[in-house]
């Protein structure tokens, strides 16, 4: 009777904190959005709008248009963006998602935005 009362107690505990999805700070998660949108639409300038200066600088024309090939069937598909936490990197915040990709076969991939001041420091998706 005892292991049936701790193996319930486990399983709801595992089952309250599984529902408990971590919700992604608003700035972060705004500009997640506006970088993807802008990815999806190969639009250098609407990328920038959320950026430092050197991520400004490191962001060409032609790197926009080579990320926005890479990965913009996919963006206009449809995804879910699943808010999974965030690490503290000396002088920047991390941020991370897990994009769920809904085309039949897409592996899911992780979004990584750093920031510093409030702006976009660092953004990839892996």
């Amino acid at each position: 009777m005892m292991k049936t009362s701790y193996l319930a107690l486990a399983l709801l505990a595992l089952t309250t904190l599984s529902s408990s999805a971590l919700e992604a700070p608003k700035e972060p998660a705004s500009a997640l959005k506006v970088l993807l949108d802008a990815t999806q639409n190969k639009d250098l300038e609407k990328f920038e709008s959320v950026c430092n200066e050197v991520m400004q600088q490191a962001m060409t024309e032609e790197t926009m248009a080579a990320v926005s090939q890479r990965f913009a069937e996919f963006l206009k598909q449809g995804y879910q963006a699943c808010y999974m936490g965030s690490l503290d990197r000396k002088s920047v915040k991390t941020f991370y998602w897990k994009l769920d990709f809904k085309t039949d076969g897409r592996p899911d991939m992780l979004a990584e935005l750093s920031m510093k001041d409030g702006k976009v420091a660092g953004f990839f998706i892996r």
